[in-house]
């Protein structure tokens, strides 16, 4: 018999067994790759652990967990200190996985110092499927594109060139300037022999010899200490030649930025120096190793401007080979210049009319017609507190200048009849007259001679004509209680509004709770002589002009002011200014009561003369009457300046 029928009828029977193989095959793919999955979570892993280099919960092919924490720490390291934090990390792509390889897509961003902004970049990262589940490869290129075996990452800030501040004449008045850094090598030095060295050489360079020891023993063991930095034309002050004889002595030629002169204006321009640990620690980040802060003044007020912007190159470095190469590259931003309302020469000529001075002192200049402060000079015992900008002083018989506008407005006229006896009583306290003020002025007096002579009694029996409001309106009318120009720390006065009795009439003739800088005092002058509130400014570019009062001067009252100061000088305690040539001279002296650190009564001495566009105060915190000590200083500068 034939068996065709037979083997037809096991053929559907095969096809059913190939089509289960099949499918049990298929089946147990599928199950096999379930169970490792797709290899999208380990790339998810591996974003995640980028930034702190915790590998812990990554599976990587051929490398522990410690050893990839390590190759994260040897190419990322400098990085990661530099930035002072780990960068972002974001799994781009995951790919497609094929072949069991997967090419995995990571986007970094690093937030770079010095404000330089971020450095972002691709990788890629390859994961295999392994009989265990998928693994990363922890390739260099992972870390950044095209890393090799050998580089590691660092980033170098790119200095920017400093900018300058400049006069009113466009003479440079702060910028780089060439300088040496003298102090010890402690590589140099055995450890017991450091506090010797350095007292040796703090003793030549006439620097604090404790503090110094003490400086150097903070350092690391091969720290160069700095002790003083000397401009390169002054290094002939000092005796170079034995510091050179002690035992790690070293002398580092630097560029810093400096006032075109030692001693020049301080308290106005301010300083630029290197940020300390302190500054970097109270910053939240935003002050970095090497980043230079600004203290007070114009520099604090520009400082972005003069800085410039520090730029950075992020480089892919080969220690072992000596190559390195750019990856990333933030170029600096230059400083500019900044200009100012200073006039050097004048500015210098300020500060010499008070260099003898042995007490805190200041000479303000200001021109009246723009509020440009043109000198703020100091005295050689001020210099570390600017007491010409900042200083808080009872103005004295200055200040009478404030209260004459008041009286004006109540209605006394410079004719008007006041009584200036020799004491007077005010609640149970007694004011006298100072004792250079001649014994037959006393008596009835105008107010035109009570001004001229500086009669204290006229102005304060005057304390029921003139309220305590009213004198301090008056005195917001002429530019006290202002805001401080931009770029000026300074102290603009204050008068109290409230105050009755005995400190209201203290302060009619500037004393009691009346205080006001030199600068404020000057602002007083100007507005007078312009006949609006003045607003001083330092910087070229303020452009916030004339001030906004609610009682500004009117004419009437600008005429009367100027002749009863102008008074002062043809007939009163000012008189030494009479025969000072071009246009006539008005001011004020003043003399403030004060109890010195050991309980002695002193004296302040002011002095404030206009002549034409140009007002200059005089001050002198320890003096003698204001004609006697200050008038003399004023007189200095104004000489000075027609002589120029």
């Amino acid at each position: 018999m034939s068996p065709a029928p037979s083997r037809s009828r096991r053929r559907p029977l095969i096809i059913v067994l190939v089509l289960a193989v099949i499918a049990a095959l298929v089946l147990a793919l599928v199950i096999w790759r379930d169970r490792f999955g797709d290899g999208v979570e380990e790339a998810e892993a591996l974003a995640a652990a980028l930034p702190s280099g915790d590998f812990a919960e990554v599976p990587l092919q051929d490398l522990s967990a410690g050893a990839a924490a390590e190759e994260h720490e040897r190419v990322l390291g400098a990085m990661l200190e530099a930035t002072g934090e780990p960068p972002k990390v974001e799994l781009a792509d995951a790919g497609s996985a094929e072949d069991g390889t997967r090419t995995a897509t990571l986007q970094w961003t690093w937030t770079l110092p010095h404000e330089a902004g971020t450095w972002r970049y691709t990788t890629e990262a390859t994961l295999e499927r392994t009989a265990e589940g998928w693994a990363a490869q922890l390739d260099p290129s992972v870390f950044a594109p095209d890393l090799t075996a050998d580089e590691h990452l660092e980033i170098a800030p790119l200095e920017p060139e400093l900018g300058t501040v400049v006069g009113r004449d466009g003479t440079t008045l702060y910028g780089p300037h060439a300088v040496r850094v003298l102090g010890l090598d402690k590589a140099q030095l055995e450890e017991d022999t450091q506090e010797d060295a350095a007292r040796e050489l703090a003793d030549l360079l006439g620097i604090d010899a404790d503090r110094y020891v003490e400086t150097v023993a903070g350092y690391g063991p091969d720290a160069f200490v700095p002790g003083l930095t000397v401009r390169e034309d002054d290094l002939g002050d000092y005796p170079l030649d034995q510091a050179a004889d002690v035992t790690g002595y070293r002398a580092l030629e630097r560029t810093q930025p400096l006032a075109v002169e030692r001693g020049f204006a301080p308290g106005v321009l301010g300083s630029l120096r290197e940020a300390s640990q302190e500054d970097i620690e109270g910053s939240d980040g935003e002050i970095v190793a090497g980043d230079l802060v600004a203290t007070g003044g114009v520099l604090a007020a520009r400082q972005d401007a003069i800085t410039g912007a520090t730029g950075v190159d992020v480089r892919a470095v080969d220690a072992e080979a000596g190559t390195e190469r750019s990856l990333h590259r933030v170029e600096p931003t230059d400083g500019t210049e900044v200009a100012t309302t200073l006039d050097h020469d004048l500015q210098n000529l300020a500060t010499e009319a008070i260099a003898e001075e042995d007490s805190p002192s200041a000479v303000i200049a200001l021109q009246p017609s723009t509020g440009d402060v043109l000198a703020a000079g100091l005295g050689p015992t001020g210099q570390s507190y600017p007491v010409g900008l900042v200083g808080r002083y009872a103005p004295g018989s200055t200040f009478k200048a404030v209260t004459a506008l008041a009286l004006l407005r109540e209605g006394v006229t410079p004719e008007t009849t006041l009584q200036c006896p020799e004491t007077a009583t005010v609640d149970g306290v007694t004011f006298k007259n100072a004792d250079s003020l001649d014994p037959s002025l006393f008596g009835p007096m105008p107010l035109s001679d009570a001004i001229a002579h500086s009669c204290n009694t006229a102005m304060l029996l005057q304390h029921d004509v003139v309220s305590q409001g009213a004198l301090a309106e008056a005195a917001t009318t002429l530019g006290i209680g202002q805001e401080a120009p931009t770029g000026l720390d300074a102290f603009m006065g204050s008068v109290p509004t409230e105050d009755e009795g005995a400190q209201h009439a203290a302060a009619l003739m500037g004393q009691g709770r009346v205080q006001a800088s030199p600068l404020a005092m000057a602002v007083v002058l100007a507005s007078i002589q312009e006949g609006h509130a003045v607003h001083p400014r330092i910087l070229a570019d303020d452009e916030a002009g004339p001030v906004e009062v609610d009682q500004p001067l009117t004419e009437d009252e600008t005429a009367q002011m100027q002749n009863l100061l102008r008074g002062v000088v043809t007939r009163g305690s000012l008189d030494d200014f009479a025969d000072m040539p071009g246009e006539p001279v008005i001011g004020k002296t003043g003399t403030a009561e004060w109890t010195d650190e050991n309980g002695d009564l002193a004296l302040h001495s002011w002095v404030m003369v206009a002549q034409g566009d140009l007002v200059v105060v005089a001050f002198v915190e320890d003096g003698s009457y204001g004609s006697t000590t200050a008038g003399p200083i004023a007189r200095e500068v104004l000489e000075g300046v027609q002589g120029g």
